[in-house]
């Protein structure tokens, strides 16, 4: 064998495995799309800016996806922030098992990614994804810096007991009823009328939105996660945890909101005081795509000097 040869053969076996990268071009501006290993699956996610990191984590919710976030991460990475926006399992472009999903698995994904940081985080997380936020900040402590949530549940929504009801209430979904529920969510209608509980109003509901849902919603596998949220296995409690939360927390929360409105807030504050919240007007789930100015600078603003 020619020396040339063998020199390059070595060298080929002893480069790093590099990681695939997505062939699709990335969901938020000027990002750059990376995936990251998950034992068997794979976390996509979107990264730009440098400096101290920001992990965006959208709602649960069916179609959610990184795109929650395509109006904000550009401004907080052009207020000095490494900003990282994920797709929780079952969602967008991260992997999507025919399983079961959990709060305990999605919860793990998080917690596995923040570990692979270069410093703790501050969290931005909306509706369920909140709470597993508070989770994590709760139980690891070491790994979150300060918290913002956006209509977070966990008191008295969405925190169901984790029992053999879930398990039972999710293989239900196996047979015959999770077609005919699937078929109804891919109906445009449908998809129209839970959109208008999350975004301020029709306007907003723009042929941008209405497609990335779509799509992420017709995406193969994409119903088991959807399946796991209706049946209350991805349900999280944090009457526990939130009390002993002791990072900076910043809640906002939109004051036309109606499946959790602003007044589960008071839960929340009565627990833990030294929270600061901000209604945002016109708004419901989503301020941070319906009112984009208001929510990056007021967040913007609480990443770089907390609650003083």
């Amino acid at each position: 064998m020619k020396p040339f040869v063998f020199a390059l053969l070595l060298l080929t076996a002893c480069a790093p495995a590099l990681e695939p990268q997505p062939e699709r071009a990335p969901v938020i501006p000027g990002a750059a799309a990376r995936t990251l290993p998950f034992g068997d699956y794979q976390t996509y996610y979107e990264t730009l800016g440098e400096g101290d990191p920001v992990v965006l984590v959208h709602g649960i919710g069916g179609g959610s996806s990184v795109f929650q976030y395509r109006k904000n991460a550009a401004a907080l990475a052009a207020a000095g922030f490494e900003v990282y926006a994920l797709d929780l399992l079952g969602f967008g472009r991260s992997s999507r098992p025919e399983i079961r999903y959990t709060q305990d698995l999605l919860t793990e994904q998080l917690i596995e990614f923040s570990e692979k940081l270069p410093a703790p985080a501050a969290v931005v997380a909306n509706g369920l994804s909140a709470a597993y936020a508070v989770r994590i900040a709760a139980e690891r402590p070491e790994l979150v810096d300060k918290l913002v949530l956006i209509s977070p549940t966990g008191y008295e929504r969405l925190a169901r007991p984790q029992n053999e009801a879930r398990v039972a209430g999710f293989n239900r979904f196996r047979g015959v009823l999770g077609g005919i529920f699937n078929a109804v969510l891919l109906d445009p209608g449908t998809q129209r009328f839970f959109l208008l509980d999350a975004y301020a109003g029709p306007e907003n509901l723009t042929p941008e939105v209405l497609s990335s849902y779509d799509d992420n919603l017709r995406a193969d596998d994409a119903r088991w996660v959807i399946f796991s949220f209706i049946s209350g296995n991805l349900d999280q409690d944090v009457s526990k945890l939130w009390p002993t939360v002791a990072q900076p927390v910043l809640m906002l929360w939109g004051d036309e909101a109606t499946t959790t409105p602003i007044g589960d807030a008071q839960d929340f504050i009565e627990a833990r005081p030294r929270t600061a919240l901000l209604p945002v007007r016109g708004t419901k789930l989503l301020p941070n795509e319906d009112r984009p100015g208001v929510f990056n600078r007021v967040v913007t603003t609480f990443l770089r000097d907390g609650l003083d």
